[in-house]
């Protein structure tokens, strides 16, 4: 081995320390101090960037006793395989996964194996990216993420998707509809707001199953807004803000029959639209709260369609197919409001009547009108006296015909 001699002090000058050292390993490598020499063996750098050709290899450190306490190297994985760090006996230090820096320094050099501790650097960043990790909702500002409400402006029918999430929706268009992604797209906790800031009403339309508060559809009316929120099977709201110069929304539901009862948020909507095919009698229940309801009944299927209260022997209205009714809600009872004024239906039904009570009267003379005398016959009462009536054989007439030649 070639030695070198200080000039000044007659003592051996030792190698200097290697810097830095690229190694590739594919078998188990021992190291070597570099006070040693080479003599072909891998000396152990400051540094040490290690490629690994395959896994379960060891990289063992050289004899400890050879140098001071404090001797120290940096070992770094740059390859895709971890490796093993071992003392000169082969016992485990440290595993080095890949990507991976470590420290290592010895702390004991009283035997030959040594004592070493270690410190892990990471994967090279000594900070992290703001930038790189900002996702929907976060904006980076320095080194930090900070939340953020993008505004997105929409003019025309849209539907919204994954990138949607936690941004701020504003309509700025007419009449349109912003439509939800499926709830199983986006997943639970994806949120959206929405502000209707356009000329005209805004409809939130769902796909497929979903249901937001319990309802196909929402309405938006001018200057009103909202925040939904994915449950992962549909979609909830809060913080609505109604419009104080537009209060009337619209509620759309499917039935089927059987009975419903509206939660708050249902009722809230003074204008309900109901539609499907009853396979039994559609019974509405509404709160027991003073209210103003039109109520359209779209429905498909010979059975009822009633509105009510949960009051016992409250009052009920039966709205029929094909039409729509204004009625009131007293906190018990539920009536219809068209009293009094003209209006469409399919079909009426009232009872018998009797000579003294007609079926149908008049305000001004409530003694005269009609009735039915029988099954099959259609009778007239004209001051509470039978004065003739139809059936199927023609017109009986119990007073005569006056007035001219019959």
């Amino acid at each position: 081995m070639t030695t070198y001699t200080n000039p000044f002090t007659g003592q051996t000058v030792s190698p200097s320390q290697v810097s830095y050292e690229s190694l590739t390993i594919s078998s188990n490598t021992v190291l070597q101090w570099p006070v040693n020499g080479t003599n072909g063996a891998v000396t152990t750098a400051n540094i040490i960037e290690v490629t690994a050709t395959t896994g379960g290899l060891n990289l063992a450190l050289p004899v400890a006793t050879q140098v001071s306490v404090g001797e120290a190297v940096i070992i770094r994985n740059i390859g895709s395989y971890s490796f093993t760090v071992t003392n000169s006996s082969n016992t485990t230090i440290i595993s080095i996964p890949s990507g991976i820096a470590e420290y290592i320094y010895l702390t004991s050099n009283s035997t030959s194996q040594g004592t070493w501790a270690t410190i892990t650097f990471g994967a090279g960043t000594s900070s992290a990216n703001a930038s790189a990790l900002a996702g929907y909702g976060l904006y980076p500002i320095n080194t930090t993420l900070n939340q953020q409400y993008a505004t997105t402006n929409y003019y025309s029918n849209q539907t919204l998707d994954a990138t949607n999430r936690a941004g701020f929706v504003v309509w700025a268009s007419g009449v349109g509809t912003i439509t939800l992604p499926p709830s199983a797209s986006v997943g639970n906790g994806w949120f959206v707001m929405i502000a209707n800031d356009g000329t005209g009403i805004l409809n939130i339309a769902l796909q497929g199953t979903d249901r937001l508060d319990g309802n196909t559809s929402k309405q938006l009316q001018i200057t009103e807004s909202f925040v939904v929120v994915c449950n992962g099977s549909g979609f909830n709201s809060f913080g609505y803000g109604q419009a104080v110069q537009f209060a009337f929304t619209q509620l759309a539901v499917v039935v089927s029959g059987g009975t419903l009862t509206e939660t708050n948020a249902q009722a809230s909507n003074l204008i309900q639209e109901f539609s499907g095919t009853l396979t039994s009698n559609q019974i509405i229940i509404v709160p027991s709260t003073v209210q103003l309801y039109t109520f359209t009944n779209n429905t498909t299927g010979s059975f009822t369609f009633t509105v009510k209260t949960s009051a016992v022997g409250g009052a009920t209205v039966t709205i029929p197919q094909s039409s729509t009714l204004i009625v009131i809600c007293d906190g018990t009872n539920v009536y219809n409001a068209a009293s009094g004024s003209s209006s469409s239906i399919t079909s009426l039904t009232v009872g018998n009547g009797s000579l003294a009570v007609p079926s149908i009267k008049f305000q001004g003379d409530v003694n005269t009108g009609v009735y039915l005398p029988s099954t099959g016959q259609f009778g007239f009462v004209i001051n509470n006296t039978e004065a003739g009536y139809f059936d199927s054989t023609g017109f009986y007439a119990f007073n005569g015909i006056s007035g001219g030649t019959f």
